[in-house]
Parts: C-alpha cells; sequence; structure tokens
C-alpha cells in the first residue's frame, strides 16, 4: 500500500510544501470542512469508496495500486482533500488506516474500505 501512497501524490500533483505536519497521533489535523454533505466530505466518501468506484475491486492485484490513483486524481473536486492524502502519504499500515478512518468519522460516514483495504496484509 505504499505504492498506493507514492502514486496518489504523484497521480495528484500534489505537493506538501507549506510546512504541514501530521499530527504526532498518527492522523493529519483537521483543516478541511466537516460538514457532512459537503465537498469535501464528499471526497472523502469518495477516497473511502475508491476501490470500488474506481473498478479495482474486479480487476488483477498488480493493477490496482495505478488504477486508484487514476481514478482519484480524476475524481477529487477539492484541493483539502488533496492535501489530505499528502499529510497521510508518510503513514503506513494501522496508522494510516486509521487517519482515513477517523477523517471518514468527522465527515459523518460510519466506515472506510479503503482504510480496511490498507490493513490488509498484500497477498
Amino acid at each position: 500500500m505504499k505504492m498506493l501512497a507514492c502514486l496518489l501524490v504523484l497521480a495528484l500533483g500534489c505537493k506538501s510544501g507549506d510546512g504541514d505536519k501530521v499530527a504526532s497521533t498518527g492522523s493529519a489535523a483537521p483543516t478541511a470542512p466537516a460538514a457532512p454533505g459537503s465537498p469535501y466530505a464528499k471526497d472523502i466518501e469518495a477516497l473511502c469508496e475508491s476501490v470500488t468506484r474506481s473498478g479495482a475491486d474486479k480487476i488483477e492485484p498488480d493493477a490496482k495500486t495505478l488504477t486508484i490513483a487514476n481514478w482519484l486524481a480524476a475524481n477529487l473536486k477539492t484541493p483539502e482533500s488533496r492535501k489530505f492524502l499528502v499529510e497521510i502519504q508518510p503513514l503506513v499500515g494501522d496508522a494510516k488506516a486509521a487517519a482515513l478512518e477517523t477523517e471518514a468519522k468527522r465527515v459523518g460516514l460510519s466506515g472506510c474500505a479503503l482504510a480496511a483495504e490498507w490493513r490488509t496484509p498484500p497477498t
């Protein structure tokens, strides 16, 4: 999944040059509107559902990462959601999954399939 994070950053064309840091708890500091139904909340929902929305759940494992990254690049609308991806990029495993789940809950989602995928060891 580390490859996914790297590809996401490349595909989204994001840079983290403004000094933003990931909180020591392992989650990105909330900086975007969290209102359910807001454009940012819709982007976090899309991020959480990106495996199925991109079709990556129906293809061979080797192509999943690039498929998801390309789909996210084309479908995330807010700069805040792209910034969030950059902020959690250095995290791995449970820490990254927990950060995404925390953000999903913050915007009103009950769960996050991508976070579960990040916790599943590669086959």
